[in-house]
């Protein structure tokens, strides 16, 4: 599909692939899969779902659960090879113009069981702290992976370098926005950086997260309590 001017508005699908998780993410460039409003999907089974940029907009990528079991043949995601489907291009894979399912048997055989560079760079990243942690974290969002902005943030927080921090966490709020601790770690950046405002309206957005079915719990109402915001 192409826009008035004739610029290609496919998506350019970044890969994620993790073996420890038996997962594939194939998403546009510079999104993440996690922590995303569920409206923003369109499952096609248990194991498979398209991401969209917004409630009934454009398919940006897909993800896949289960990937070293996951049968694409099945009739129940049929439609992954549906010509007139969503059309990517996977340039890591060397296809144009393609259907998800191309993309996830150029995914098999591309990746064979190993992970994709960032997440061994993620796992590497894990098992340090401080500076080190930094530089794995650079590492990882320069190969790539959104999710990096998050590990970078809070780790350049607890090193003291909050304007920096503070950049991270919002922006991936941004990225993924249903995730209360995204919100409560954004909050107390701009909490030490003087953008209180800022900090009591990322901390109550993560309040309103928490009493979501599954959120997670935090100490946003605390902090916000200390802040004098509720």
């Amino acid at each position: 599909m192409r826009n008035p001017v004739g610029v290609s508005v496919r998506p350019r699908l970044y890969l994620n692939h993790d073996i420890d998780f038996d997962w594939l993410r194939a998403v546009e460039f510079g999104r993440v899969t996690e922590d995303q409003p569920e409206d923003r999907w369109r499952p096609l089974s248990a194991t498979f779902a398209y991401l969209l940029d917004e409630p009934e907009g454009r398919v940006v990528g897909f993800v896949v659960e289960e990937f070293p079991t996951f049968d694409e043949d099945d009739d129940e995601v049929a439609a992954i090879w549906d010509p007139d489907g969503p059309r990517f291009d996977a340039p890591l894979l060397g296809l144009t113009d393609a259907t998800a399912g191309e993309v996830v048997l150029g995914a098999r055989s591309h990746f064979a069981g190993r992970d994709s560079i960032n997440r061994s760079i993620f796992g590497m990243a894990t098992e340090v702290e401080g500076e080190d942690a930094v530089e794995r974290w650079r590492h990882c969002l320069e190969a790539g992976d959104g999710m990096a902005h998050f590990a970078l943030g809070y780790t350049l927080f607890e090193l003291g370098h909050h304007t920096e921090a503070y950049r991270h966490l919002r922006h991936y709020t941004e990225l993924a926005p249903m995730g209360a601790w995204n919100w409560c770690w954004y909050g107390r950046a701009a909490e030490a950086i003087g953008e209180v405002e800022e900090a009591r309206a990322a901390y109550r957005r993560a309040v309103e997260l928490e009493a979501l079915e599954d959120g997670d719990e935090t100490d946003a109402a605390q902090r916000l309590t200390a802040l004098g915001g509720e």
